[in-house]
């Protein structure tokens, strides 16, 4: 079976109106500072707000969530750099848990990373594929979510700009 028809396969999802329309801010406990926004049932927005990937970011990353638990959900993704990330959210205890597994050729080149997914997937795509993808860096971290609002499902007004042309202060917001 391919990775394109394992993709089609129905699977349980849960109910997911507690996670769709979420929008966070999360901190990890080394600092590095993430926004995510859940556009819909099967797509995120992110940023890099703070840390080694800082200026990375996508409006519309295809995804796999499921609800865990009552206001724990895992969402996961493979970005086109061959990134492969879950975030397990606990929207009540505000806490996320993430898993990603870097290949090689990302964290030797960082720099054809950086900027919007989605204007520049032909060139993420060529290095993707000119470079090494293993071996791979696998990265476990937890965090504490610093910011959490309800939005309207698919409003491209949350991330719409580059992390770098966010307000000063911006990925420190807290409620």
């Amino acid at each position: 079976m391919s990775a394109e028809e394992a993709a089609t396969i129905p699977a349980w999802a849960g109910d997911l109106t507690g996670i769709v329309g979420q929008h966070l801010i999360y901190t990890y406990e080394n600092g590095w500072k993430y926004e995510l926004y859940v556009r819909n049932s099967h797509t995120v927005a992110f940023r890099c707000l703070m840390g080694p990937m800082f200026g990375r970011w996508s409006t519309a990353q295809p995804a796999k969530i499921v609800q865990l638990s009552g206001d724990m959900f895992k969402l996961a993704w493979v970005e086109p750099t061959g990134t492969v990330t879950v975030v397990i959210a606990w929207l009540g205890e505000r806490r996320v848990h993430t898993t990603i597994c870097y290949p090689q050729w990302m964290l030797d080149y960082p720099e054809f990373t950086l900027g919007r997914y989605e204007d520049n997937t032909p060139e993420i795509t060529a290095a993707r594929n000119r470079g090494l993808t293993y071996p791979q860096t696998l990265v476990a971290a937890t965090g504490h979510i610093t910011f959490l609002e309800t939005r309207s499902p698919d409003d491209d007004t949350v991330i719409d700009r580059p992390p770098g042309k966010l307000p000063h202060d911006y990925a420190n917001r807290a409620n």
